[in-house]
């Protein structure tokens, strides 16, 4: 009886140290994570935890983006308004501008809706809450209750410490959305 305890027991021990020295199997969502977060600086990244919390489709992204354009819209508008009343042409002048790039912006969102068309109920991207940390050479970094968005193919939009602040450049998910209007494009 004794013997046949050993025979058990040694391999069941043999198993168990192997998979304590096993090596943490690849994950694409924390390897994205991190790489977005190290930017090609040497360290290490960990994920503690991670949850998903919501989804935008790529129609309710021109949805926001459009809110966006239109309020940028109705104030630069009220701006100008003011300025042609108070006899201020130079200031008035301004606000015309940025109205006629505002409303360049609209038809070149509408322009990309179009090309997207077939896809509107696709997601564009995910939000994720995480906990992690990242050690470099000669620091290291907490992230507690995180935010990030991240698309389907894994690439992260937004990093933000809260969650108000996380669908500010949701539009990058939106493909043509960055070449048409830049990294730093008037968002909200």
């Amino acid at each position: 009886m004794k013997k046949h305890i050993v025979t058990i027991l040694i391999p069941a021990l043999l198993c168990l140290l192997a998979a304590g020295c096993k090596q943490q199997a690849p994950d694409p969502l924390r390897d994205a994570l991190g790489a977005y977060i190290l930017q090609g600086r040497e360290g290490t990244f960990r994920l503690l935890s991670i949850e998903k919390i919501d989804s935008t489709t790529f129609r309710t992204e021109f949805e926001r983006r459009q809110n966006v354009f239109d309020l940028k819209l109705r104030e630069e508008t009220k701006l100008y308004e003011s300025y042609v009343q108070q006899r201020k042409p130079k200031n008035a002048a301004r606000h015309l501008e940025a109205i006629q790039r505002t409303n360049a912006a609209v038809k070149g969102l509408d322009s990309l809706r179009a090309t997207l068309e077939g896809r509107m109920e696709e997601i564009a991207y995910y939000d994720y809450v995480f906990t992690g940390r990242v050690d470099t050479d000669n620091a290291y970094t907490e992230f507690s209750n995180t935010y990030a968005s991240i698309t389907p193919s894994l690439e992260v939009i937004t990093l933000a410490a809260e969650r108000k602040d996380l669908h500010k450049a949701g539009g990058r998910a939106i493909p043509g959305y960055v070449q048409m209007f830049g990294k730093e494009s008037d968002e909200d």
